[in-house]
């Protein structure tokens, strides 16, 4: 009883402290710097919000004299924080499941009022969306049609503030970004802002191509706009819509202005004759709070006026309109016009939803791509082990294996470190896909932008866990071969495995018979580096996908051209992951040195009992390292194994964006583009 009130108070806990978090956000006193991390105020700095304070709780733990055996705090407190993580996911998501079943009557940025819009894949060249836009685009450009990008921009402002379904879609992203800091909330909005006004320009052009003019393609296309948004819900003629569309209408070249429409169905709209001269002026200040607000209209005190007799349209007080290059503008590629810019990239989303084959591809990837990559640097692993269970002569290790082993001693291990990364690579990086959608789904739009390193890193850890229950034996066996290749070499690895398997059996005595005795004693022997193995990977794992996400949002951004082409993309993928894979390796090589502590063959730890290495966890392993070997036994090895990780990691990235650009699930694969069909 004493423990399950224990784990009750626990979850009480935890749920009061994620109420707690959730409150700190809607208070209007709190100004977001950055990111928040999940951390909860009242508790030690660097422990999850969701951990329960064992300092508030000690007289409930249960007393010594209690009938159960009681697991260690920290095993305790993991065990009842993954329960209060695996109780509160599955609410959270059906929530949201029910939010957006229950949402499905509101407008999306599909619900275009003026044309059609959908996702269409981005890559399918079989797709008639797909084929008539690159045969629109070859058209495009033996046309030269040329729209001016200020022209493109002030639409995208006008259907923000009047087309349903584009105002809907600019309300979600506003939300979505609302935890940011304001700075990194600004440029969400500009590069997604860019691109929507890339995909209308697409759509344009594709009409105008089919018209013999543009005047007339700009004459159908305001008409049409009048009779879209012209009325109110009354039914009555909107003047503030007409003003704009005069306004809109001015930024085209007087040749190409739509002068019949806008005297037939404007009439009523704000048009004034020219202003006097000490008027005529630009007023840049209107202009910079304009661009705070990348969804503003020109207000009230703009008029058009109607220069006769040419009857076309400017703005007074006038503007500056214009277009520079292509440069750099919210991080992306993109033409900066007076009213916003205009990306290179027409509007992207992933496919809301990945199916098996899609999983099973990156699996096959990654097997891939982590055997080839670790088969190359096999040798500096033999290395690395040496170092760590040989102390004694790491100066001199390789010309010791040479002489001893020959040259072939530098491949020792191969056939288990091949079955073992195979396994991993199968697991971890579909894993880590799916994990990090199910929590990014799991959780509201909001938290899921705000916390995006959060669940990348909870995201590896999870799919760490997993691939270290297949990798546990794998990398005992490994270990046991390199360091002692004389008694396990000849054996291979089905051989070793039984022999560490048997050493269970011996431990608990020989002469018990009871067959689920027997196999629990060979599992417990098989996965005593289980704890080790876990902690490395976790921390290897999730710092390697969030440093390798992050370095090459790094270089995007400094260098968005090397999206471009696929040999730039790929070298992005190397240069992260060699960042990625050094990094990785320095905060996880203690647990390194602790799991090829406990795994090696060590007759005299195995038979005692207090010293006994098996289910040593990293804490215990530890301090029996320092004890034996002094803390710099914890590194032992570091240098050689940096250069393996960054080696490895860079490779098995390149290698996997390799296969998978092969097999067609790239992030271009993954991805739809909105399109707009007039």
């Amino acid at each position: 009883m004493a423990i399950i009130h224990f784990s009750c108070s626990a979850f009480q806990q935890h749920a009061h402290q994620k109420f707690k978090y959730f409150d700190r956000f809607r208070s209007p006193s709190i100004k977001m710097i950055g990111p928040p991390n999940l951390v909860d105020d009242q508790s030690e700095k660097g422990s999850a919000d969701f951990l329960p304070d064992t300092k508030k709780r000690k007289h409930l733990t249960p007393s010594s004299s209690s009938s159960f055996i009681v697991a260690p705090p920290e095993r305790r407190e993991f065990i009842l924080a993954m329960t209060a993580v695996a109780l509160f996911l599955p609410i959270q998501s059906s929530a949201h499941a029910f939010n957006e079943q229950t949402s499905t009557n509101k407008k999306t940025l599909e619900d275009l009022q003026f044309a059609n819009g959908r996702w269409d894949s981005s890559s399918s060249s079989s797709s008639p969306s797909n084929t008539s836009r690159t045969r629109s685009m070859e058209t495009t450009s033996s046309l030269d049609i040329t729209i001016p990008a200020y022209f493109i921009t002030y639409l995208t402002r006008f259907l923000i503030n009047y087309d349903e379904g584009v105002a809907a879609w600019w309300e979600q992203l506003q939300k979505s970004y609302l935890l940011l800091s304001d700075e990194e909330k600004q440029n969400r909005l500009g590069r997604d802002f860019g691109r929507l006004a890339n995909s209308l320009q697409q759509a344009l052009q594709r009409y105008l191509q089919n018209l013999p003019t543009y005047r007339l393609g700009y004459e159908q296309m305001f008409e049409l706009f009048a009779i879209t948004y012209d009325r109110n819900n009354d039914g009555v003629n909107n003047k503030e819509v007409r003003r704009q569309l005069c306004l809109l209408a001015a930024t085209l070249p007087i040749d190409q202005q739509p002068r019949t429409t806008i005297q037939k169905l404007l009439v009523n709209a704000s048009i004034s004759t020219p202003i006097s001269p000490d008027q005529h002026r630009e007023d840049t200040s209107l202009l910079d709070e304009m661009a705070k607000d990348i969804s503003t209209l020109l207000p009230r005190e703009y008029k058009c006026i109607m220069i006769n007799p040419d009857k076309a349209l400017v703005i007074q007080p006038s503007i500056s309109l214009y277009e520079i290059g292509v440069g750099e503008e919210f991080g992306q590629a993109a033409t900066a016009t007076t009213f916003g810019p205009l990306a290179s990239n027409s509007l992207k989303r992933e496919l809301p939803r990945y199916t098996f084959d899609i999983y099973a591809l990156f699996g096959i990837s990654g097997a891939t791509g982590c055997a080839m990559t670790h088969s190359i640097v096999i040798p500096l692993d033999v290395i690395k082990t040496r170092a760590q269970t040989s102390p004694e002569s790491y100066s001199t290790i390789v010309t010791n294996i040479i002489e001893k082993e020959g040259v072939s001693g530098l491949l020792t291990g191969a056939q288990a470190t091949l079955a073992g990364y195979t396994w991993y690579g199968i697991s971890v990086y579909p894993s880590y896909t799916f994990f990090k959608r199910f929590l990014g789904h799991a959780l509201s739009a909001d938290l899921a932008i705000a916390h995006a390193n959060d669940i990348a890193l909870i995201a590896g850890a999870l799919a760490a866990v997993i691939a270290s229950l297949g990798l546990t034996p794998l990398e005992a066996a490994r270990i046991r071969v390199v360091s002692d290749p004389a008694r396990y070499k000849t054996l291979g690895l089905i051989g070793t495995l039984q022999v560490i398997a048997s050493e269970g059996n011996k431990m608990h005595g020989d002469n018990d018979n009871n067959g689920s005795s027997v196999i629990l004693s060979s599992f417990q022997s098989l996965y005593k580096g289980l704890p080790s193995l876990m902690t490395r990977q976790v921390i290897f794992g999730s710092v390697k996908f969030l440093a390798f996400e992050r370095a090459c949002e790094a270089i995007y951004l400094a260098f968005p051209m090397m999206r471009d082409t696929t040999w730039t993309a790929l070298s992005v993928s190397l240069i992260a992951g060699g960042f990625s894979g050094a990094l990785s390796c320095f905060v996880s090589q203690p647990a390194d040195a602790v799991l090829t502590y406990v795994s090696q063959d060590n007759e005299s730890r195995l038979n005692s009992g207090e010293n006994s290495s098996e289910g040593l966890g990293v804490l215990d392993g530890s301090l029996l390292m320092i004890k034996e070997n002094g803390a710099s036994s914890l590194f032992r090895g570091l240098g050689s194994r940096s250069l393996w990780a960054a080696s490895i990691i860079s490779g098995q990235f390149l290698l996997y964006d390799i296969f998978r650009n092969w097999f067609g699930v790239n992030s271009e694969d993954l991805s739809q583009i909105f399109n707009v069909n007039l």
